[in-house]
């Protein structure tokens, strides 16, 4: 067996890690190259090719499959480089978007940002000039499937001409009801082929077949506007790899879902690369979890431009039906990770007005960076911030492939955040540090406390390059029993380690209401028509009838409510006693999510949706461990003074390097321990254990 080579694109590093049939990790980290990204790829496996000994064509060559996570979706929908897509709908639906839904104000705002909602206002439109670009054609389909209008394929052909003359690149096509019948959508699309055969077209019957006008024509229309780009990255990627001798059809695109998928369907459904950079260190969590004996994980990753969070509750990443978008809602099952602008780049700055001090959520990204990079910043970061604290050695950041200026940080720190409070270099430093701690644990709480979870019955897994360094601060703020640094350097490229456990994955889903006492037979016949759906699905993937596997799941709410809950739905022959076991999970777990004897069965229960997770799995290396070296000890490669804020004060602290670092070795803080693509910070107070998988395994005796 070869190599497993997976790679994670954010919006600062490119972190790649090549693993053998072993489970023996390698490392590269090199900086991204927006706005194309491709050669920040191969910058990055190049890197961790020669930390192998190797060249790049002879380990892709060998390589058994290349795992892709990207934020180019991400970071083109920000950035505003959507596609000139155009929208095909039902008539007299073509404000849907404009219309929105009330929350669509306050979708993705922090707490705080609330506070002023007289200054929020509904989303900016989703593709360039909307109301000019969506076009409206003759056709009714009702509730239950009929129709009650034919579709005039007039006024589709004249819909989709003035579209193309307009200069679309992509179409997308939500028609009302179309999730009950989809002849209409399925016959525009054949319409398009005709008049515009090199235009894309995505159908909302197919991407999102489910109850909800507004999510539904959102998701697709996101969809539509990505798949031009996506396309262009994708295959740019694709050739460039080949060329360096990674063999075809080995390329695998992590998705926002937590699964992969073949890089020539991820053209067609790029939406569906939503959330996939952070989603691999949620499957890492949960992989490392399962084999330390921690099925609850809080996992936070700190990059340079984002703080996210996710959860591994019992075992298994939490999903969510729906994901926010630029504050639309769309209808898109993903891994519920939750993101700020909380990371190393975050742009420290005081308020002109208010003369106080904020921290984010505007990022220096990878250029020009933190001013300590010497690559035109001018602002003060949360990085910089760290250098001057001297919990960051500028002489061996990267390992010493880059070095920091500190003379530059602490000018930017004096004048943009010291003097304008009337404060030291050092204290100001330390402001800035604290802050951003205390973002990230406000961040955690949310994601925890406000869904029913207590974050002390948690591990809390720090990674990316800059978790290990802030989150022994800020998950010792929400009590948590034990921090983790994940294979302590393979910390600062874990979601890219993480991609390797997952599988190929598709999500299918249908809107089909009914109400309890649940017909065992309709359940079963809508399951039965999704599951054939999925595992012909797997097959066209390639994957053997072995390693196919489905799992089911019900959205369900009280009558009268509009959201729902998500609960699992038991394998095998349903029977009476199976819907009777899917209504009490669904009670048990809305009172966890708001309270106890906030149910109200009298109400009734509807089901609302149908959902069928498909995985098929794939071979997989795994996790190297070696017993620890009872009495081990580590000895301070050095010392040096630490600002620590929360003694207000420098200490002298120990430094450590990775080389002594081997399981069984017990510390205290404060200590730092320098690795070569991140920094562990120990803070007074605690204990640091390292074992057997190489973790740094940190709590508060």
């Amino acid at each position: 067996m070869g190599f497993f080579i997976q790679t994670d694109t954010g919006g600062t590093f490119t972190d790649t890690v090549v693993l053998d049939s072993d489970g023996a990790v390698t490392i590269g980290k090199r900086p991204s190259t927006p706005p194309e990204f491709v050669q920040g790829v191969v910058d990055s496996v190049s890197d961790a090719a020669a930390n192998l000994g190797r060249s790049l064509p002879d380990v892709l060559s060998e390589t058994e499959a290349f795992a892709y996570g990207t934020t180019i979706v991400t970071n083109a929908i920000t950035t505003g480089q959507a596609a000139n897509a155009g929208i095909i709908t039902t008539r007299g639906f073509a404000d849907t978007l404009s219309i929105a839904r009330a929350t669509s104000r306050t979708n993705g705002f922090s707490t705080e940002s609330l506070r002023k909602y007289a200054e929020r206002r509904k989303p900016d439109q989703l593709v360039p000039h909307t109301r000019r670009m969506i076009k409206e054609v003759s056709e009714r389909v009702d509730y239950k499937g009929s129709v009650i209008s034919p579709l005039d394929e007039q006024s589709v052909r004249t819909a989709i001409a003035e579209l193309v003359e307009a200069g679309v690149t992509a179409i997308a096509v939500c028609l009302l009801w179309s999730f009950r019948n989809d002849a209409h959508e399925k016959r525009v699309r054949e319409l398009v082929g005709e008049l515009a055969p090199d235009v894309p077209v995505t159908l909302s019957c197919e991407l999102a077949p489910k109850l909800g006008e507004y999510q539904r024509m959102a998701a697709t229309a996101y969809n539509a506007a990505m798949t031009p780009v996506a396309t262009e990255h994708i295959r740019r990627l694709e050739e460039t790899m080949a060329e360096a001798k990674l063999g075809r059809g080995r390329m695998l695109v992590m998705q926002g879902n937590g699964g992969l998928d073949r890089a020539a369907t991820v053209q067609q459904l790029p939406v569906n690369l939503i959330g996939s950079g952070p989603t691999g260190g949620v499957l890492g969590a949960q992989k490392l979890g399962e084999a330390m004996g921690m099925p609850n994980v809080i996992c936070t990753d700190v990059g340079g431009t984002t703080f996210d969070v996710g959860l591994v509750v019992d075992g298994s990443p939490v999903l969510t039906p729906t994901t926010i978008v630029h504050q639309h809602e769309l209808f898109l099952p993903v891994v519920d990770v939750v993101s700020i602008g909380a990371g190393g780049g975050s742009i420290a700055r005081v308020d002109a007005l208010s003369g106080r001090l904020t921290v984010g959520p505007e990022s220096a990204g990878a250029r020009p960076g933190p001013v300590c990079y010497a690559q035109g910043g001018e602002y003060p970061t949360v990085t910089d911030a760290d250098v001057i604290l001297g919990f960051i050695d500028p002489e061996t950041f990267l390992g010493g492939k880059m070095r920091l200026d500190v003379a530059s940080a602490r000018d930017a720190v004096d004048k943009h955040v010291a003097q304008p409070l009337g404060l030291s270099i050092e204290e100001a430093a330390a402001a800035i540090a604290e802050i951003a701690d205390h973002h990230m644990a406000d961040l955690v709480r949310q994601m925890t406390v406000e869904r029913g979870y207590d974050p002390r019955e948690f591990a809390v897994f720090l990674f990316g390059g800059g978790g290990p360094l802030h989150g022994t601060a800020y998950a010792a703020q929400l009590g948590a029993k034990s921090m983790v640094v994940p294979g302590g350097e393979l910390a600062s490229v874990f979601s890219a380690w993480g991609i390797a456990s997952a599988d190929i994955h598709h999500t299918h889903e249908l809107s089909h209401p009914v109400a309890a006492p649940f017909p065992v037979d309709e359940v079963a016949r809508v399951f039965a028509d999704l599951e054939q759906e999925a595992m012909e699905r797997l097959a066209g993937d390639g994957v053997p009838e072995k390693d196919r596997r489905l799992e089911r799941f019900a959205e369900l709410r009280y009558g009268t409510q509009v959201h729902e809950v998500t609960v699992p739905v038991p394998a095998g022959a349903l029977t009476e006693e199976s819907m009777a076991q899917v209504a009490q999970s669904f009670e048990d777990r809305y009172e966890q999510l708001f309270g106890k004897v906030s149910a109200f069965a009298a109400a009734g229960i509807e089901w609302m949706n149908f959902r069928v997770q498909a995985y098929g799995v794939r071979p997989k290396p795994g996790i190297k461990q070696v017993a620890p070296q009872p009495g081990a000890q580590a000895e301070p490669n050095r010392f040096r003074d630490v600002y620590w804020y929360e003694e207000r004060g420098s200490l002298r602290t120990a430094i450590y390097t990775p080389d002594g670092m081997v399981p069984g070795v017990s510390l205290s803080g404060p200590a730092v321990i320098e690795l070569p693509t991140t920094t562990v910070a120990v803070r007074p107070g605690q204990r640091l254990d390292v074992d057997g998988f190489g973790n740094y395994v940190i709590t508060v005796p």
